[in-house]
């Protein structure tokens, strides 16, 4: 295949831009960023957990003090109930019955609010144990909406840089002739490298001298025949020194 001079020079340029968009890929797709969010997964799952069982021991808590205060308030209702029958019974077994129940429920009511308090101090705890956890739980998201934040302003930023680039390359592509650029395009999927600079005897494409043969044969061809590097397959671009 024959294509002039500038036309190889322009291989140059594309495959040039072609390295630099691969280049901004890998490194959107490798920020440090991830790997310092992906860090966190561990911590934040911990504190998760942590926040969970903190909030159910709090719902327990609250629960159960619930439930005393209801016992206590019954109680109550029945000491009042049975202190308003007493005060107009006229019979004294039913009122040595009522006097009997009075004491029960006294001590009763008694020991549901010795176990209010006890409740009510546990409680304060899980509040305390759940408030801690709470605050764990949203530094850590605080942290990790700061590092989504700065991988969202740096894929933004690399994508413009992209984008840049794949337009620079678009134009480039129009001024190469069909048939040469196919040609690339096919050596690049193939072997990594669509085309690379001949400099003295080395092959930047496989980064290596070439034998005085192959680089007397190279260099007896016609400038507007193209070679390839022995090596690799690519095509070789002749410039000047």
């Amino acid at each position: 295949m024959k294509a002039s001079p500038r036309q190889q020079r322009l291989l140059l340029d594309l495959q040039d831009l072609d390295n630099t968009v691969a280049r901004l890929r890998r490194k959107r797709s490798t920020l440090p960023e991830r790997a310092e969010l992906e860090g966190l997964s561990g911590e934040a799952g911990e504190a998760r957990d942590h926040f969970m069982r903190a909030q159910r021991e709090l719902d327990t808590q609250r629960a159960e003090l619930e439930r005393i205060e209801a016992d206590v308030a019954m109680v109550q209702q029945r000491r009042d109930r049975d202190q308003q029958l007493l005060s107009v019974s006229t019979s004294s077994k039913e009122a040595q019955a009522l006097q009997s129940e009075l004491e029960t429920l006294t001590r009763r009511q008694a020991d549901l609010e010795d176990r209010e308090l006890e409740i009510m101090e546990a409680q304060e705890q899980a509040q305390a144990a759940f408030a801690e956890a709470q605050q764990r739980l949203g530094s850590v998201d605080e942290r990790r909406a700061a590092i989504q934040t700065r991988i969202d302003d740096a894929e933004k930023r690399l994508d413009s840089e992209i984008s840049s680039n794949l337009e620079e390359r678009a134009d480039v592509a129009a001024e190469i002739q069909r048939e040469l650029i196919e040609l690339y395009e096919e050596l690049r999927a193939r072997v990594g490298v669509g085309a690379a600079r001949l400099r003295g005897n080395v092959s930047e494409a496989s980064n290596m001298a070439l034998a005085p043969a192959e680089l007397s044969d190279i260099r007896a061809t016609a400038p507007d025949e193209i070679v390839f590097c022995p090596g690799t397959g690519a095509i070789l671009i002749r410039v000047d020194e």
